[in-house]
This record gives structure tokens, sequence and C-alpha cells, in this order.
């Protein structure tokens, strides 16, 4: 329950042995390595980065761009045995052995060739998809447009005007002093589509009137009639289609290769990352120098992966704070899913506390507590269960799905205690009602809102402990711990049906714990002003616990407004049962859909402000946070899971 310890080494090499140098290092996989540095600028220089990666991002872009496109063909697993197995775990060798027998090239050409001919095929059937639109609402034209075209004395125009515009557009027709005429063909998508006709000799001023008159002109070059044009399209649409299909058929031969081209584009990324790794080190022109962290029980194992390789040597030091240390987290199996927390807040520091196990418990209740529903916390921890037993997801799914089922355990057990299993769907003993005992709900969230923060200020006495500094831990939380008890004490003895003399006895405890916060709260300044101020200060802050404790009301408002919700549905839903079948169906509707929903909302709900009491009221009092997490030099993979190459550790 700890931050792994770190050893930090210094490997140096020749620039030849460089490449097998960080072979080894990535096989045996649990090594950090960070940008060297050195003070020395005139014969050692940073390395380049090599030109070969630029070519494998390329490759590894193609490669990923084929797995997405043949995914979609891909049988999928049809029994819960196939979901088990779809996640193979093995070594990095394994891998690189596996990915030599891949042909990449002719899959990718035979991918781009069918992607070519469907692409052609779309836009031909586009093409005419188009032209049906167009000539569509001239489908009752008897005669080919180009025949209107061939008149010799008349002039036949084909188009359309807006239906809100027809009447202004006969209007002005009306006002020509020439013989003209308009046939109505059809009415679609808001225009009237016509033939309007005139004398030849008039042509030209006929276009020019109806042309200003909002008339949209329809090209004569169709030598057949419409009807025909458009069956004759949908015949080629037809054949298209069916051309496309049979291009699916070849698009799914393609599919078996897919498992082996995920062995390629892995084996092409951890390839990737081993040649830029390159870039991190330091140079001369026969030497290289790589700086990195491995973790301090794998020392000797690294130094016995390294032994068969040419010359090189190792300096080895015992890593230090200031070195900006790579951070990785070591916790029970119990503990490890709640990791996800102290990571979106952030990764500590080295020579910091990691405070995953601190949080956990508080986390686990105060969630429950929010949900607060048994029936809630049973159908979770269910779909846990098959998902962790039945998906095999990898150990970053895993930690989320745990997480999200050690909260379905806490509701289960503060559902029992608050009553409540989906609502009032089933009546239950309460022990405590958050509807009812409301005075109980606000003294146990001020009880537990006490206790969360004065851990939290303990664990920063701890540390100062820890650091060899006992007057920080007394000035810093012994004093704050009898100002607030002190005061917790004045205010409430007599609520709590406590002796006078313990009032008595808290006031004098508070003042002192003040008076000590003023006079030490500014300790660190050099001048009298600067203390006296900021010991001001920091006795006003005693006004932001009273905030930090308020907030623990949220405990009891989520746990009241999940369960109104869910008792609300089942109002809703009892009324329609009584209402005969249909009622009964709809109700099973409503009950199953508004039931879920507010299981999503209570469970994301409790997941947000818990960790904003964790952020806020706990984080706030010791931990500060920003460290630098460990990668390992393998990439993380959505399609295996890696295990450690056996050489190295015997």
């Amino acid at each position: 329950m700890a931050i792994v310890k770190m050893t930090k080494f210094n490997l140096y090499t020749f620039k030849e042995d460089l490449p097998a140098v960080l072979r080894r290092l990535q096989s045996f996989k649990d090594v950090h390595l960070d940008e060297a540095t050195t003070d020395a600028q005139d014969y050692i220089q940073g390395a380049a980065m090599p030109p070969e990666v630029q070519k494998l991002d390329e490759r590894i872009q193609s490669v990923h761009w084929v797995i997405n496109r043949l995914e979609s063909y891909q049988d999928k697993p049809g029994t819960l045995e196939d979901l088990k197995t779809r996640r193979e775990v093995l070594s990095l060798s394994e891998l690189n052995a596996k990915a030599k027998t891949v042909d990449f090239d002719p899959v990718y050409a035979a991918l781009k060739r069918l992607d070519t001919a469907a692409a052609s095929y779309e836009n031909r059937i586009e093409k005419l998809r188009a032209e049906n639109n167009e000539w569509l609402p001239y489908k009752t034209l008897s005669v080919a447009p180009e025949e209107l075209k061939a008149l010799k004395r008349t002039a036949v125009y084909l188009g359309a005007v807006s239906a809100r515009g027809i009447d202004g557009f006969k209007a002005s027709l009306r006002q020509l002093d020439y013989p003209y005429e308009t046939e109505f063909i059809s009415e679609h998508g808001g225009y009237e589509y016509m033939l309007a006709m005139t004398d030849k000799d008039r042509a030209e001023t006929f276009a020019d009137t109806l042309r200003s008159n909002g008339f949209q002109f329809q090209s004569l070059e169709l030598s057949e009639t419409v009807k025909a044009k458009l069956e004759s399209n949908e015949a080629q649409i037809a054949q298209l289609n069916d051309a496309k299909r049979g291009l699916d058929r070849e698009y799914q031969q393609l599919a078996p290769h897919l498992d082996g081209l995920k062995y390629y584009y892995e084996a092409l990324r951890n390839e990737r990352l081993r040649l830029a790794s390159a870039e991190k080190g330091l140079e001369t022109k026969r030497m290289s120098v790589l700086q990195g962290y491995v973790e301090t029980a794998n020392v000797a194992a690294l130094d016995k992966a390294l032994a068969n390789l040419g010359p090189h040597y190792i300096e080895w030091e015992e890593a230090k704070a200031e070195d900006n240390v790579p951070i990785k987290l070591k916790n029970t199996k119990i503990i490890r899913p709640f990791e996800s927390i102290t990571e979106m807040y952030a990764i500590p520091k080295y020579g910091e506390i990691d405070p995953t196990p601190f949080l956990a418990p508080f986390y686990f209740v105060f969630s429950g507590i929010m949900i607060g529903d048994m029936g809630y916390g049973i159908l979770t921890v269910l779909l846990c269960l098959i998902l962790l037993k039945g998906f095999k997801p990898d150990i970053k799914k895993a930690k989320l799905i745990t997480f999200v089922l050690y909260m379905g355990i806490s509701s289960i057990f503060w559902g029992f205690i608050f009553g409540s299993f989906f609502g009032d769907l089933i009546p239950m003993k309460a022990y405590i009602s958050p509807s009812e005992d409301y005075m109980t709900m606000i003294a146990m969230c001020m009880l537990f809102g006490v206790i969360h923060i004065f851990f939290a200020m303990s664990i920063k006495a701890y540390m100062a402990f820890r650091d060899g500094k006992p007057l920080d831990a007394l000035f810093d939380v012994g004093l704050w711990y009898m100002a607030l008890i002190g005061a917790i004490l004045t205010a409430g003895s007599g609520a709590l049906g406590l002796e006078p003399i313990v009032g008595q006895v808290a006031k004098v405890v508070m003042i002192i714990g003040m008076v000590g916060i003023l006079l030490t709260g500014g300790r660190t300044e050099k001048s009298v002003a600067g203390k006296i101020g900021w010991g001001i200060y920091s006795l006003y802050g005693i006004s932001s616990y009273l905030g930090d404790f308020v907030s623990y009301f949220r405990l009891m408002a989520l746990a009241l407004s999940g369960s109104f919700i869910a008792i609300a549905v089942n109002i809703i839903v009892r009324m329609l049962f009584s209402s005969g079948i249909l009622g009964i169906i709809a109700g099973i509707l409503i009950f199953v859909a508004f039931q879920l929903f507010n299981i999503f909302l209570s469970f994301l709900s409790s997941y947000v402000h818990t960790a904003r009491l964790t952020f806020v009221e706990m984080f706030n009092k010791f931990y500060e946070g920003g460290g630098t997490a460990f990668k390992e030099m393998m990439e993380q993979s959505d399609y295996f899971i890696y295990k450690e190459d056996t050489y190295e550790r015997v």
C-alpha cells in the first residue's frame, strides 16, 4: 500500500549495440526511460529521432486503417466461451514471432482495390439517384423532352415555379400581349412543375419573362420518356447494388487476416516505441547513454537480463524526490480499483504518501449512502460479475468494473439500512429512513464529515512526523484539532446531553487552539507584520471548515433524491397496473426504463459527488500530487494482454 520504490540507472553502451540494448529493455517491460541530461555540453549531445520512425508511423496508420475496415466483416463471437477467449495473453517475443508470419501488403492492396471499386459504384449510384430526383416530377410527361426541343414552330420550356409564387407568376404572364400556353405536370417538394410554350419567334422574350418571374428551367437533353429514364436508372442502381454486395463477399474473404494483422499492428507499435526511445538518450561519436528507472526489487533481474549483451556499463543510484521519479502505485487487490480516483486528481510525487488506501473506505461508504437502494445494488453487482467472469476484460476495464461493483455492494448494505428496494417496490423495515429520520441523517452526515476531515488532518500530521517536523504536526494539526473539537463541543454539548463542565472545558480548549493558530500561522514569515497578518488569515480559515462540514449533507440529499424518483416511478406503475392489460404492459416498460435511468443517474451522481468530497474536503488537507506516471516500454494493447518474457526473470 505505497508508492513503489525506484532505482535510477545510467546505461552506457556502444552506439552499434544500442538497438540490441533497447530490444532487451523492452522485453523486460518494467523499465521507464527518462529524458537524459548532462552538464558536459562540449562532447555529448542529445540523440536524434531515428528516420525509421516516420516510416513506421505511416505503416502503423495503414495497418490500423485496414483493421478498422475489416472488423465490421469479422464473424462476431456467438457464445460466452468465445468472448472469454478473445483476449490472448502473450509475451513480446511471442507477439513478434506471430507478426513475422503476416504478409500485410497484399491485404492492403486488395482492400484499397475493393474500396476504390466500392467508391466507384457508390458514386455512380448517387449520380443516378440525383438524376432520378431531378426527373421524377416530370414522370407523367408522355413524350421525350428532346421531342419538345425539336418542334419547328413552337418553343417549349420545361421547368418549375415555387408554389408560393405561382399566383404572381400567372398574373405576370397574363400581362403578355402575345399567345402562350402553360400546362401543369405535377406538384412536388413545394414547386409546381409545368410546360410553358409560345411561338418560336418570341422564344427569347418569353424565356426572359419566365426567368424574371421565378421560372426554374429544366434541361431538355433526354431522348426517351422520363418514365423510361427512371426505370432504366432504377435497373442500373439495382445492378450496381448487386455488384457492391459482391464486393462485400470479397471483403469477408479478407476478414480471416484480421487476427494476424492485430499481431502485426501491435508489433509495429512496440517497434516504434523502442526506436523512438533512442531519442531520449545522449550520444557521443561512439557511445550512447540511456537514463531511466526500474523498480528497486527488479534491479538484479534487469542487470542479469543485460548481462549477455555487448560491452556496457550501468550506474545505479537511489531515486530521489527531486529527480521527478516516475510513479507506480502498489496496492492490494481490494484497494487497486480506487487508484483511478487518485489518478483522476493527480498522481502522487515520489516521497509523498499514496492516498488511495485512505480514500478507499470512505469512498466505499459514501457512494453507497448516496445510492442507498438494495435493488439497485444487487442488479449492479450481478451485471459487474457477469462482465468480469464472462467477458475477460483487460486490466484497466476490470479495475473500472470492480470499482462499480464495490459501489453496488455498498448500496446493498445502505439500501438494507434505509429499507429501500427499487424505492418501495418491496416493503422493508427501515432502520434509518432518510425521509423521516432526518435529524438522524443530519447527525450521521455531520459525524462522517468530522471523521473524514479529521482523518485527513491526521495523515498530514503523520507526514510531518515522518519528515522529522513534529512542531509542524503540532501547529498545523494539533492546534486545529483543539480549535475545531472545542468549537464543536462548545456549540453541541447541550444538544448532546453532556454535562455543563464539558462545554466549559471545550471553550477553554477552543480558545487555546485559536490563540495558538493566531501565533503560529505566520511562523515562516520574516517580518512581524507578515507573521501577524498570516496568523490572522490562518485563523480566518476556520470559517472554511464550516463549509466543509456542510458539504457532507449531500450524502442525505442524494439518498433522498434517488429514493423519491424510484417511489414516484412505482406510484405511476401501480396506477397503470390497475387499468388492464395495456396498462400492465405500459407499466412494465415504464418501470424498466425509468428505474434503469434512475440507477444510472444515482451511480453517476454518487461517483461525482463522492469524488468531490474526496478531492475538496479530504485531499486539500494533506495531498499535493503532481507526479509522473511510470511508463513501461510496451504499448498498452486493445487486443492482447502482455506478459514478461521468461529469460530475464530466471
